[in-house]
């Protein structure tokens, strides 16, 4: 069960088949691959339930090109290097843990966590409570990996899958806790 003294905590990220999130030069112009299909696979309505959203620097450096890429959410970016970010958003440099009880106190109830080195520092911690995942019908065969290092095993539920006339499947997972896992192992 989702720990209920803090807030629900997604991921909601396309990848190519082959797990990467961009190329090696930071480009997404392959994503385009499925635009165009009067689509948007979900993102307005996903967008529409968070109240916060989470980035690292790299994400925080593509969405800052746009004038307002989150209108009326509470943006948070991870970074040791940057010194400023957009009228709105903050800087974080602290424990994630912390993080996460602090925008609790605050009132956050749903944060997006998006960009590959820090969904996976909150995987990690074992932070994230779902994943949407949509997979894009293209093999890049380089680039900037979607899971970085975690030192663990993650277990997830597959809880729905869609696959869309661009080529484009989505696939959204609830991150098993310990009790849940070892509830449908015993199941088995």
């Amino acid at each position: 069960m989702r720990n209920k003294e803090r807030p629900k905590l997604l991921v909601y990220i396309a990848l190519s088949i082959d797990g990467y999130i961009a190329r090696k030069d930071d480009s997404l112009d392959w994503m385009d691959r499925v635009g165009g299909f009067d689509e948007d696979y979900g993102f307005k309505n996903m967008l529409a339930g968070i109240d916060t959203l989470i980035i690292g620097r790299k994400t925080y450096e593509v969405a800052s090109t746009v004038p307002n890429p989150y209108p009326g959410k509470r943006v948070i970016v991870l970074s040791n290097s940057l010194n400023s970010v957009k009228a709105g958003m903050e800087i974080y440099t602290e424990d994630l843990e912390e993080l996460v009880e602090k925008l609790h106190r605050e009132g956050a109830k749903h944060i997006w966590v998006d960009g590959g080195s820090t969904i996976s520092q909150f995987l990690a911690l074992q932070l994230i409570d779902e994943m949407t995942l949509s997979v894009i019908p293209i093999v890049l065969g380089d680039g900037l990996p979607l899971f970085h290092t975690i030192g663990k095993e993650i277990p997830c539920r597959l809880t729905s899958s869609q696959s869309y006339e661009s080529g484009l499947v989505q696939m959204r997972y609830e991150i098993l806790k310990h009790k849940e896992e070892n509830d449908i192992i015993q199941k088995l």
